[in-house]
């Protein structure tokens, strides 16, 4: 019989799932502060709280089955739970889109500083805010996911690829259907 989970039976678990909820610092800060052991957070994050989120949150809340050896949380414990869940998640929303902003007005004051330099003739501060400005662009495209950041490799240029190709052919000269259904695959996927 598994060992009962540490962390469901604690007398603050409300506490420390809502820390567990609250920080990006990681389970090992939490663990210190409660004195737990990172491990049994980690497991209790990972098995038992999105059970106990998704229970308060189901739209139509069938009886659940719970053993009071595994989970003795009460439902209005769970509702608490993934209400502070829906806060701690509102919250990270807000941050984003403050991000978003913060980034608009740093792009205004680039093209600001960039027409005032062209009007001033300041080539050197114009050559800045150009460049600034260009950097800008690239960060906004990446957090937009516009800029592929990973290395695209083609196999089909690779020598090694046209080997494989030939020796999967040679393999299927017995079997001339499947020779020729590989065949035409590979020449309409461009290989």
């Amino acid at each position: 019989m598994p060992k009962p989970c540490s962390i469901c039976h604690h007398p603050e678990r409300k506490a420390i799932e809502k820390a567990l909820l609250d920080t990006e610092a990681g389970h090992r800060k939490v663990a210190k502060r409660f004195g737990v052991s990172a491990s049994a957070l980690f497991r209790h994050r990972q098995n038992h709280l999105p059970k106990l989120i998704a229970r308060a949150l189901a739209v139509k809340p069938a009886p659940v089955h719970r053993e009071k050896a595994h989970d003795p949380a009460t439902d209005e414990h769970a509702l608490e739970i993934a209400q502070h869940h829906e806060i701690v998640e509102a919250e990270r929303d807000r941050y984003a889109i403050d991000v978003t902003q913060q980034l608009k007005a740093i792009n205004a004051a680039c093209l600001e500083v960039l027409r005032q330099a062209r009007a001033d003739g300041k080539h050197s501060i114009l050559l800045r805010a150009v460049d600034r400005i260009v950097r800008q662009i690239e960060l906004q495209a990446r957090l937009l996911g516009q800029i592929q950041e990973a290395q695209t490799i083609n196999v089909a240029i690779l020598p090694e690829w046209h080997g494989i190709r030939q020796a999967v052919l040679e393999a299927l000269r017995p079997f001339p259907e499947a020779r020729l259904a590989v065949a035409e695959a590979l020449r309409r996927a461009g290989l």
